[in-house]
């Protein structure tokens, strides 16, 4: 067993055992929660391995869903350092208390005056601008393909097998479903529950899988599984960059605010500022948005970046043109509600 599974069992030990943290040195390691993986080898390359040789600290990626990490929440006890989140996610864990506020007058690495303003926050700061994107198989769909969440919606124009996003995955597209019903991405919040409900239950049948990982969502899209499905941008990108047969269709795409932030009473609070200062800089940012077509907060990696990375990103300036902002107060506000719902609906409109 290598050192970083005997570290993750280790962990998960510990949160069994009722321990809020696991015993190891301070200094000596970190450990930071990802999303696993093909993002997370892009994070290894990107700040892990160049954190390490830096810094001589140890980074031990711990890869928890978003619904396991909610469900560790909820007992006070998560066995992270530093946390990797979208907004609405970060915005929970803030309000609960568990945050530690973003030391921005210690940084080094990064001149704070180069994040992006919407993400420069006093408990958190941006780590990358990602977007939920309607993917599509071009050996399917060679004459015309879907071009809006109204064709996502359209089964008779457009056949096949889809996928979407479940609760557990930590992005419940509601905006998607009232989109396909005629709202306007201007009306979308307050969104109305039951009227996205109803939409979705239109094409429920139509729903191979409800995934609840990045790497699930891949798999039914290269396996042919779903002929179209909502995917996170670089994860499609990922696919695309490999062969796959796919496309990304950015009308109407969703775009999402991720986070980094330290946990209050972590025995390496030091170092996980140090780690959050180093993942922002420049030169750190615009390497992971060539690895993974998520775009930078740092205002300062654009100029790193060729045009045919940027115009990847969910932040160039023709995909903020047709892509909407998540309201990610509204989510964080509204969140248990709605996933208490959700699998209500769920439960009763078995595929």
């Amino acid at each position: 067993m290598n050192r970083k599974r005997r570290q993750f069992v280790a962990t998960a030990a510990a949160l069994c055992a009722g321990a809020p943290w696991i015993a190891r040195g301070a200094g000596e390691q970190l450990l930071v929660r990802t999303s696993g993986g093909s993002f997370q080898a892009a994070q290894e390359k990107a700040i892990f391995q160049p954190f390490t040789q830096a810094t001589g600290i140890k980074v031990v990626p711990v890869p928890l869903t978003t619904g396991k990490l909610r469900e560790m929440r909820d007992t006070g006890r998560i066995p992270v350092d530093v946390q990797f989140l979208v907004e609405t996610h970060q915005i929970e864990l803030e309000r609960a208390g568990y945050l530690e506020a973003v030391d921005y007058d210690a940084m080094r690495y990064t001149n704070p005056n180069d994040i992006d303003p919407s993400v420069r926050r006093p408990f958190a700061v941006g780590a990358m601008f990602l977007a939920t994107v309607l993917v599509y198989n071009k050996s399917v769909f060679r004459a015309e393909h879907p071009r809006s969440w109204a064709d996502f919606w359209s089964v008779k124009r457009f056949p096949g097998p889809r996928s979407l996003p479940d609760a557990k995955s930590g992005f419940v597209e509601l905006e998607f479903a009232l989109l396909a019903d005629g709202v306007p991405p201007e009306n979308l919040y307050p969104i109305d529950i039951d009227r996205a409900l109803r939409s979705l239950a239109r094409i429920r049948k139509n729903v191979v899988a409800f995934w609840e990982s990045g790497a699930e969502a891949m798999q039914l899209m290269e396996r042919g599984n779903a002929v179209m499905g909502a995917l996170w941008n670089g994860r499609a990108q990922d696919l695309i960059d490999r062969g796959a047969p796919l496309a990304i269709e950015w009308n109407q795409a969703k775009r999402h605010n991720v986070m980094w932030c330290a946990h209050k009473g972590s025995p390496n609070r030091e170092n996980a500022q140090r780690f959050i200062d180093f993942a922002i800089q420049p030169k750190v940012a615009a390497e992971l948005a060539r690895l993974s077509s998520y775009g930078p907060v740092n205002r300062q990696a654009l100029r790193l970046l060729p045009e045919e990375v940027i115009a990847k990103l969910p932040s160039s300036r023709e995909h903020l043109r047709v892509s909407f902002a998540e309201d990610a107060r509204w989510w964080s506000q509204n969140l248990a509600a709605v996933t208490e719902r959700w699998n209500m609906w769920i439960s009763r409109n078995q595929a």
